[in-house]
């Protein structure tokens, strides 16, 4: 099911431009309020940017911990005149223990994600540094809605060699991150080898999402918050933050980095050799 809204509205508007007015067209980012319905009941209003829908609503709900897998979900309707994505889900007791638990709101545009007694450690895979820099350079090129409105943030699922799986745009870079979770939950994607790169800086709420998915790597030219990155150490995300050229941080120190980055450090400096090739 491809659901799509248009994701990109033209408005008429002014520019001022070397002393004089002129009428333009500007396209902007389409943002619309979608309710997640669970068994017919509304859950929660989200903002959202039009575009796989189905992805959004399904990745929103592991993100949550709501659910843990596609058998979970037993049929999703969407009402495009009301917004409404009502999601059908077994009523197990672990499933309803989960709804009961939800959920807390923090600062930014974003929302926390319950740290719950289901969310456990992260056994990421092993990556070369440098595919983090070569996904770096070339993310901020890939969204061609970020190009024409400059309005949304994105976010990206690459295998450990750096290839994209996937990638989306979205209103928030939460909603973008849910998308890719829901991606990975519909196709059988395992994604503790895999990683994330996300635009925006790196929030606790985003790091909660990441356990509750089991996703190996997080990263972002951005930097993170001091709750992130104590999430990240308890949980054993790879936190790759500051992503610049020829460079990043990974502010993941509770595990062994060796292990994880296993061919990039120079051993009798202890530091890590970035521009070795995979």
């Amino acid at each position: 099911m491809n659901l799509q809204l248009d994701t990109v509205v033209y408005f008429d508007a002014y520019q001022y431009l070397e002393g004089r007015f002129e009428k333009i067209s500007v396209p902007l980012s389409a943002e619309y309020s979608m309710t997640i319905a669970i068994n017919g009941k509304p859950f929660v209003t989200i903002a959202c940017s039009g575009s796989e829908l189905q992805e959004l609503a399904t990745g929103f709900l592991v993100a949550e911990g709501i659910i843990t897998n596609k058998n979970e979900i037993e049929k999703i309707d969407f009402d495009a005149e009301k917004l409404i994505m009502d999601v059908t889900i077994k009523e197990t007791d672990t499933v309803i223990q989960r709804l009961f638990s939800i959920r807390s709101i923090v600062s930014g545009c974003g929302n926390a994600a319950v740290k719950g007694t289901w969310l456990k450690k992260i056994k990421p895979g092993i990556f070369w540094p440098q595919v983090i820099l070569k996904i770096g350079k070339q993310f901020y090129q890939t969204s061609d809605i970020h190009k024409l409105t400059h309005g949304v943030h994105s976010a990206g699922l690459y295998t450990a060699t750096g290839e994209c799986i996937v990638f989306y745009d979205e209103i928030g870079r939460h909603s973008a991150v849910d998308k890719i979770v829901g991606y990975a939950l519909c196709h059988d994607i395992p994604l503790a080898d895999k990683i994330v790169y996300s635009t925006g800086r790196i929030s606790s709420d985003i790091i909660l999402k990441a356990v509750a998915a089991g996703i190996g790597v997080v990263a972002s030219k951005s930097a993170p918050t001091s709750l992130a990155a104590q999430y990240a150490n308890e949980y054993h995300v790879v936190l790759a933050a500051n992503v610049r050229i020829n460079k990043f941080d990974v502010l993941t120190t509770s595990i062994d980095i060796h292990s994880i980055f296993e061919d990039g450090f120079d051993h009798e400096h202890n530091s890590v050799n970035i521009f070795k090739n995979p």
